[in-house]
């Protein structure tokens, strides 16, 4: 899992490192031209390397034919659907309340940087709800939850995936990886119950969404 992650940020970083050594094109055709060359290069760094992890993704299903990550037509019981629905608000909760245990305020924590406006903030929201749910449960409640299911029983394979869902986002601190531990295990759950990737995508992205617009809403 760790290696697949570090090979997609190597790929986006080789990329920028040898595109910063061509010779710059026109200004006009330069993408966020309100940007300096750092800048752009950082929201790269941020926002490409889980398109490659998808990409990188689909490569190693084809080279191991028979694994299944789970894009199939999901069951959707009532629980599922109440999951769904439910989630998004429990997640801004429980972040701010894991803010305020620490001693900081989820109203100025929550702030959004002065970079992120305009074109850059769509681009920062595109990646995560878009670009991070989609690469994130392809990685951690297809490939890895298809492996685990095959020798654990379910709720071991929930557990499982969810710890190196979390542990993975632990590159920032403890405060991420706490936050992101009851959504790891909402989409196991949610993968157990419905048999298919696509709803925990949805739920990935409404949990992110929500907290976009916590954020925003906190900036004014």
């Amino acid at each position: 899992m760790l290696l697949l992650q570090l090979a997609a940020f190597g790929l986006i970083l080789g990329a920028v490192a040898g595109l910063g050594r061509l010779p710059a094109p026109p200004p006009g055709l330069l993408p966020f031209p309100s940007l300096s060359g750092n800048e752009r290069a950082l929201l790269a760094l941020t926002v490409l390397p889980h398109a490659a992890l998808a990409l990188l993704i689909l490569a190693a299903i084809r080279l191991r034919p028979g694994t299944i990550l789970g894009f199939v037509r999901p069951a959707l019981p009532r629980r599922a659907a109440w999951l769904l629905l439910a989630w998004p608000p429990l997640q801004v909760a429980w972040t701010a309340g894991l803010l305020l245990v620490t001693g900081q305020m989820p109203v100025r924590a929550w702030r959004l940087s002065p970079f992120l406006t305009g074109e850059v903030f769509w681009a920062w929201t595109l990646w995560l709800v878009v670009l991070a749910p989609l690469a994130e449960e392809m990685l951690f409640r297809g490939d890895l939850f298809g492996r685990l299911a095959r020798h654990l029983a379910p709720a071991a394979t929930v557990a499982v995936a969810t710890m190196v869902f979390v542990l993975c986002h632990a590159e920032r601190g403890l405060l991420q990886p706490v936050s992101v531990l009851p959504l790891g295990v909402a989409l196991g759950l949610m993968r157990l119950w419905t048999g298919s990737l696509w709803p925990c995508i949805a739920l990935h992205a409404a949990s992110n969404g929500a907290v976009v617009l916590a954020r925003v809403w906190s900036t004014g």
